[in-house]
């Protein structure tokens, strides 16, 4: 990356790097569905190589 002659933290003062917002609702719902899908999957594969589900 070119070196502008300015640290990094002047350049995130002028909007290089986007502000954290809190989370919103949709936000907190869509992760939460991701992480039961993610959980879901996990043991559905866990289950098939222990030879629960044949």
């Amino acid at each position: 990356m070119a070196d502008l002659g300015i640290s990094h933290t002047h350049a995130n003062h002028y909007g290089s790097v986007p502000a954290k917002k809190p989370a919103s609702t949709r936000q907190k719902l869509h992760f939460a569905l991701n992480a039961a899908l993610f959980a879901a999957a996990f043991a559905f594969v866990t289950a098939l190589v222990c030879g629960v589900i044949s």
